[in-house]
């Protein structure tokens, strides 16, 4: 609320003329109703009228004296000799050049005139006095507009206000959560070492805890209703109950400031009736709030959304944040264009109305944000992805040239302030992509006078029906982690431009003379090294882990690849044709160019819980893997604890994983896995739905049991949650697959947190965009 009230202060100052102003306008503006003979006062004369006829001038100058005072005399003639100056290029004529008429005998002796007392068609030959009745009329629909003008902007600020709200929340969130684990590892480290003193600062903790796990239970975790299982509410998709209830909030803000604070009143002179006042400002209303969403839409949408990390929120939130807005700015445009229609209508000037070239640019802009809206509904987008990507783009830009154009002919551009803060939230948004690129795939070696270029190569296991992709990076200097995600491009095919998002499934290092431009088979000793032999990923391995031949190499040398692994299951479009082309070869293998964009997203600390449990379906194992292989590495015995990496506290990891074909579970557990299974603080379930052969293969010949059918997630939850509580520990949950698995889960989940269960965390790692 105080952010609010901060907003309008702001808008006030900026958008309402101050009093001292108003006077003088209404009295020159009153004047513009009336016809002065000599210089005429219509068209590409108006300026020139207002500021050099010397009968109207008089006249203005006359009534100022009358009712306004010596203030708002200085203060609201300086204006009109500026606007003179700015908008018609004149001077003003001073008093001196009219002195005659202003007089005391020759103002006493001026003709007093009524509102629509003169008719405009039959100019006077003489200066006027506006009487005191046309003076307040004029004055009270100047102060109505303004008011009602000013509230359209301010209206629009709180929007920002809203979200601004909304986003120190999400950070005070995570900075509260981050201090009270932080708390939490203090405690356990008093304890460890049974010196008490400390423990009298943290007195606190029990409330804390309370407060974060209330909102945990009750806005976190659940889904949009409380009756439903699903994530779905009023039509709209949603994956908690939190962002339903900012949407909701978003919607039911705009709807209400889009049908109040309007000032009327009957025998307004621009618009007599009250219902043509409504009609006037509800259209204003609109189209201004409509403009004030442009920046937030762009924001919400922007890769490089530095909200992002402030907040810890997901990609996907942000993207249903930017749907929402983009609907409400969408809905605004239509009305505001419908309500000007019905008042060219009234008027009986239609055509004319509409065949001005800024009306039909703001009629473009309002049908290509309806072309937006439709292409970018679920099953369009799902459909037709490349198409919709290749769409967004050009409509976007197409949007905006049309705002630009629409609002060119209003004095001093001042709806462009909405327009040029969007283009440079996506200029600034590209430009950072095309950074990513270029430090993901370039790298320069000044001594050596090498380029090097990601290289990647792909091959297709048809049993499994996965492309597994392998990409080695051009930078030596990139330190993957879990939980993040890169675009990939394929550069030299005809919509090379186009980019999809994937979870880094994997990565390794491939060790060797990084100078050297021979092929690797020729005397160079080469080899991968699976990232979970690494410690530290700052740092590299013990040199027994090395060939001979890199005993005086330094450890950035010996580190000198990076290769990471993505697994990509082919549907339509792109990932079809990655397929395609791994079946060309008899080999099912293919080298292409791929370039990566990244990286984004953030990691989840799962090594704070004394228990994980890791939820995946499909290619949602990209998630689990690395969180896997981090394990391994913060488990190594001869780990030296660092202020920038923690030991991990995991006493138990369980992956339960679901997918179509067998064959994929084998191939990922006799690679990436295989570590893991032979630990025993690791434990993996595994599950196919399609494959009829899965229950029936020897286990021993593979090291694990492959189940028919799926988990059932609540029982498995529920049980995980009270061993758990039994032990006094806490237990992260890690979720990622089809929206109907992660809802299972998070539903019991909630569950569990509902029968008191406190030390629980649930991360979903959304692979749909």
């Amino acid at each position: 609320m105080l952010l609010c009230w901060l907003v309008i202060a702001l808008a006030q100052g900026g958008w309402a003329n101050p009093e001292d102003e108003r006077c003088v306008t209404a009295v020159y503006t009153a004047y513009n109703y009336i016809s002065f003979a000599g210089i005429l006062s219509q068209g590409k004369h108006s300026w020139e009228s207002q500021c050099r006829n010397p009968l109207k001038v008089a006249s203005i100058y006359a009534a100022s004296d009358i009712y306004c005072n010596e203030q708002e005399r200085t203060i609201g003639m300086a204006q009109l000799a500026n606007q003179c100056q700015e908008y018609g290029n004149l001077e003003l004529l001073s008093r001196e050049a009219v002195a005659e008429n202003l007089t005391d005998d020759a103002i006493r002796n001026m003709r007093i005139v009524d509102y629509q007392e003169l008719s405009r068609g039959e100019p006077v030959n003489a200066p006027v006095l506006l009487s005191a009745s046309y003076f307040n009329l004029m004055f009270k629909t100047i102060e109505s507009w303004e008011l009602v003008t000013w509230s359209h902007h301010a209206f629009g600020y709180i929007g920002y206000a809203y979200w601004g709200g909304i986003l120190s929340l999400g950070m005070a969130y995570r900075l509260s959560d981050w201090l009270f684990h932080r708390r939490q590892r203090r405690v356990e480290r008093v304890l460890e070492s049974n010196v008490y003193p400390l423990m009298r600062s943290l007195d606190d903790m029990p409330l804390v805890g309370t407060g974060l796990h209330w909102i945990q239970t009750h806005l976190m975790i659940p889904p949009p209703l409380a009756a439903s299982h699903g994530r779905y509410l009023l039509g709209f998709t949603f994956s908690t109950r939190v962002e339903a209830l900012i949407v909701v909030g978003f919607w039911t803000l705009s709807i209400v400031l889009s049908v109040v604070g309007y000032h009327t009143f009957p025998g307004n002179i621009y618009w007599p009736d009250v219902t043509s006042q409504v009609l006037r400002y509800s259209a204003d209303r609109t189209g201004i709030m409509s403009f004030a969403n442009l920046p937030l839409l762009w924001l919400f949408a922007g890769r490089n959304n530095i909200f992002l990390w402030a907040t810890g929120w997901s990609f996907a939130s942000f993207n249903i944040f930017h749907r929402h807005v983009a609907r409400v700015a969408t809905i605004q445009a239509v009305v505001h264009s419908v309500l000007y229609i019905v008042m060219f209508h009234q008027t009986g000037k239609a055509a004319r109305g509409m065949s001005k070239t800024y009306v039909l640019w703001g009629i473009l802009g309002t049908f290509v944000m309806i072309l937006l809206l439709i292409t970018s509904l679920d099953r369009i987008r799902i459909a037709t992805y490349e198409l919709f990507l290749i769409a967004h783009v050009v409509l976007s830009i197409l949007t905006l040239v049309a705002c630009f154009y629409h609002t060119i002919i209003f004095e001093g551009n001042e709806y462009w302030k909405y327009l040029w803060p969007t283009v440079a939230l996506w200029v600034v948004d590209r430009f950072l992509r095309i950074v990513r690129l270029c430090y993901c795939n370039l790298h320069v070696s000044l001594s050596n006078r090498l380029v090097k270029v990601s290289e990647s190569h792909m091959v297709y296991d048809e049993t499994a029906d996965v492309v597994r992709l392998e990409v080695i990076l051009g930078t030596p200097s990139l330190q993957p982690s879990p939980g993040q995600y890169y675009f990939l491009y394929q550069p030299f095919r005809l919509t090379g431009w186009e980019s999809h998002p994937f979870t880094v499934g994997a990565w390794s290092y491939e060790i060797g003379d990084q100078t050297s431009l021979a092929p690797k088979n020729e005397g160079k000793s080469t080899r991968s090294l699976d990232v979970s032999h690494v410690p530290l990923l700052a740092g590299g391995p013990s040199d027994q882990d090395y060939p001979e031949s890199s005993e005086n190499m330094s450890k950035q040398e010996k580190l000198s690849k990076l290769n990471l692994t993505f697994w990509v299951r082919p549907y339509d479009g792109w990932t079809r044709h990655l397929r395609q082309q791994c079946l060309s070869s008899p080999a099912k293998t293919s080298k292409t160019t791929i370039l990566l964009e990244g990286p984004y997203g953030e990691t989840f600390p799962l090594w704070r819980y004394e228990s994980v449990l890791i939820i995946v379906g499909g290619t949602g194992i990209a998630s689990a893997v690395p969180y896997i292989q981090d394990h391994l590495r913060r488990s190594v015995e001869d780990w030296d604890e660092s202020p920038e990496m923690e030991k991990t506290r995991v006493r138990d990891m369980e992956l339960v994983w679901t997918t179509k074909q067998a064959a994929f579970i084998r191939d990922v557990s006799r690679r990436e896995l295989k570590r893991a299974l032979k630990r025993e603080d690791f434990s993996a379930s595994f599950y196919a739905t399609r494959d009829s052969t899965a229950s029936s293969e020897d286990p021993t010949d593979f090291g694990f049991d492959i189940q028919s059918g799926r988990p059932h997630l609540q029982s498995l939850i529920m049980s995980r949650a009270c061993d758990a509580s039994s032990a006094g520990s806490s237990l992260a949950i890690l979720v990622c697959g089809p929206p109907r698995m992660a809802d299972e889960a998070r539903a019991a989940t909630h569950l569990a947190m509902r029968q008191g269960h406190r030390s629980i965390k649930f991360v979903e790692e959304s692979f749909t965009w």
